[in-house]
């Protein structure tokens, strides 16, 4: 296994997040299990943005209101 360093592993996992959640916001027809998967998404990148406080939000990809992307309801 290489060593990534824990920056590089970090934003990798936030990618693969975002990517996910991404992908249910599309595809969504607003289905409770989709919208329990979409807070579950925003959950975790809101846990690890408030972790990452006083670093550069924009080098781990999370430089954007996570609620507004992923909680407001579609129209």
């Amino acid at each position: 296994m290489k060593d990534l360093g824990n920056k590089n592993v970090l934003t990798e996992a936030v990618n693969e997040i975002i990517i996910e959640a991404d992908e249910v916001l599309q595809d969504s027809k607003n289905t409770d299990y989709e919208n329990g998967q979409l807070l579950a998404y925003a959950t975790a990148l809101s846990i690890i943005k408030d972790a990452l406080s006083g670093y550069n939000l924009k080098d781990y990809g999370l430089d954007f209101d996570i609620d507004e992307k992923y909680l407001t309801t579609k129209k």
